[in-house]
């Protein structure tokens, strides 16, 4: 019992179905998701009995999908009382555009052959935070731009890494508080669904950049 409670209320894992955090996070990778970032809640409750801390820019969260049970899992890169806008890919915060570089291969070459030719890597580089981001060399994604949104106290903006396929604020709107479970930590383990679910030794434990 006591192992339930510490992973309802403290330390999960969360199977990844989709490649929406890709290159970070790929489809059959578990990743460790830390409940007790930002609130300590009552086990089996789901009850937040303290706020913690906040989410920062950056961070992988874990949130429920609003008026359904669906978890996703995606990167903040808004904050409350910033206003957010995507023009071709590349995110503004507060009038200031994102610095944008090349992703050395390292941090790319995990992906199959057809992934690593298919897409562009870059580093989204804010003043406060940094990760690597997937874009389409031949994109026609209808939220490749997107309007500015205000963001009220209390909601995120999140993307994902896969910025040509993922369901994020570009559609499903801005993520509250109260819907955020847990920060995306580590991987714990790794399966390859296109090889017969042979562990991926090499991603066991990665920390989550």
């Amino acid at each position: 019992m006591s192992i339930f409670a510490f992973r309802s209320s403290v330390l999960d894992w969360n199977q990844v179905s989709t490649e929406s955090m890709s290159p970070t996070i790929i489809e059959g990778d578990r990743v460790f998701v830390e409940k007790s970032a930002y609130d300590f809640a009552f086990p089996f409750t789901g009850w937040k009995a303290i706020e913690l801390d906040n989410p920062s820019r950056g961070e992988i969260v874990v949130f429920k999908k609003q008026d359904s049970s669906q978890l996703l899992i995606k990167r903040i890169v808004g904050l409350p009382e910033e206003t957010i806008e995507i023009v071709k890919n590349k995110v503004i915060a507060n009038k200031v555009q994102a610095d944008y570089k090349p992703l050395q291969s390292e941090s790319f070459n995990h992906l199959d052959l057809y992934t690593r030719t298919q897409n562009e890597f870059a580093l989204e580089i804010f003043k406060d935070a940094e990760h690597s981001i997937m874009i389409q060399k031949k994109s026609d994604h209808d939220f490749a731009t997107a309007e500015p949104v205000y963001i009220p106290a209390g909601y995120y903006y999140v993307l994902g890494d896969n910025r040509d396929s993922s369901v994020d604020s570009r559609n499903i709107g801005l993520i509250h508080r109260e819907q955020i479970l847990g920060r995306g930590q580590t991987i714990a383990f790794s399966l390859d669904y296109s090889n017969f679910y042979i562990p991926r030794k090499d991603r066991f434990l990665r920390n989550l950049d």
